[in-house]
């Protein structure tokens, strides 16, 4: 599930690579929003996730609203459970309090920013860190001997 229609690709990606481990194919959905001086207005949810565990892909999660909202309308809409992963966590404003209160089971982040904005138990608990120490170095060592990043990335 994108959380809006410019992270499509993003989800799409997930969902071939989750296809090549399943037996079923994923579906795929993405929340309708509309922005108006800055602030965020939630749409409706498109595709089909009732009766599935629903995974929010994203890049980054500031204030934590739009994973809020996204995670709301696909538990509106009849999924089973609802995870969320973004490459940053940054949990700005009231992301500590936002983030308790939404329906998620799991939230997993890369260590690219520390989180250390979350204090909130019940977010804590549901967090989980991934590394990317090993990925950005082998990139670097790529970048200074030549070597290929698109062999790196390469999620075939």
């Amino acid at each position: 599930v994108s959380p809006d229609a410019g992270g499509v690709k993003r989800a799409e990606r997930l969902r071939r690579q989750l296809a090549r481990l399943r037996s079923e194919e994923p579906s795929s959905a993405f929340l309708e929003k509309a922005r108006a001086k800055g602030v965020m207005t939630p749409g409706k949810l498109v595709g089909d996730v009732a009766g599935r565990a629903a995974i929010i892909v994203d890049d980054l999660i500031s204030t934590g609203g739009t994973l809020a909202h996204t995670a709301g309308a696909c538990h509106a809409a009849g999924a089973s459970k609802v995870y969320a992963a973004a490459a940053h966590g940054l949990f700005t404003g009231d992301a500590d309090r936002t983030l308790a209160e939404a329906d998620l089971e799991h939230l997993v982040i890369t260590d690219t920013v520390p989180p250390f904005r979350l204090t909130s138990e019940p977010v804590r608990r549901r967090l989980a860190i991934v590394s990317v120490v090993k990925l950005f170095a082998d990139a670097i060592q790529r970048i200074h001997t030549s070597g290929s990043l698109v062999d790196l990335l390469d999620m075939r």
